[in-house]
């Protein structure tokens, strides 16, 4: 039985918890698979505990791109165009692949405000059929303004970029790293300046 929520949030914190719990349901057939599970479900508590975070797909997937790549887990952080078949609709979105299958926890709250079920290894953590489909368009063309701008920005150049609007140039990479505590440990943030700036989005197409 689902309880009743007071909040958005609230329901979103509860849909996070019933799906990491589904995480280990999932094989994925990877060495590292303990890594990306608490990689994924720390970036999914992050999204779900911080309202601000919600419609914010750019910021999570580099979320869990550096707490994956900080592990030694070859991931690509993927940018493209994402069709729901159910709402009938297209948007541009950023997301996570690891051995060419989709790491999406931030499709759990999308910028229109809809609360879908995130996606783990090309699954749904609800374990329900899919009914989105990742790279649908032909080429860039088709993204959004601020997809098309991302693409040749590099992930320190994204995260550095929120001073533009007034926080401290370490906001982003403080978020990362508050998220991150219990895998990557402390880091320098000049190490990872100078790492993640050869870090750039892949445009994924048909």
């Amino acid at each position: 039985m689902i309880p009743h929520f007071n909040s958005k949030l609230e329901f979103l914190q509860y849909l996070s918890n019933e799906c990491i719990h589904n995480i280990e349901k999932i094989q994925l057939k990877h060495p590292q698979e303990k890594g990306i599970q608490k990689a994924y479900a720390s970036t999914l508590n992050y999204l779900a505990k911080t309202e601000e975070a919600s419609g914010g797909c750019h910021l999570i997937s580099v979320m869990l791109h550096i707490l994956l790549s900080e592990q030694g887990i070859e991931n690509e952080l993927v940018i493209g165009e994402v069709e729901d078949y159910e709402a009938n609709t297209q948007f541009s979105h950023s997301w996570v692949e690891v051995d060419g299958e989709i790491f999406d926890p931030a499709i759990m709250h999308t910028l229109d405000g809809n609360v879908h079920p995130p996606v783990y290894n090309s699954v749904k953590l609800t374990l329900e059929p899919p009914t989105m489909e990742y790279g649908v368009s032909e080429n860039k063309d088709a993204l959004d303004k601020d997809a098309k701008r991302l693409l040749d920005m590099s992930v320190t150049s994204y995260l550095d970029a929120i001073k533009d609007y007034g926080y401290h140039k370490n906001f982003l990479w403080d978020e990362i790293l508050k998220a991150g505590i219990g895998i990557i440990g402390y880091s320098n943030l000049s190490r990872l300046r100078k790492k993640y700036d050869s870090h750039f989005r892949v445009l994924k197409t048909k």
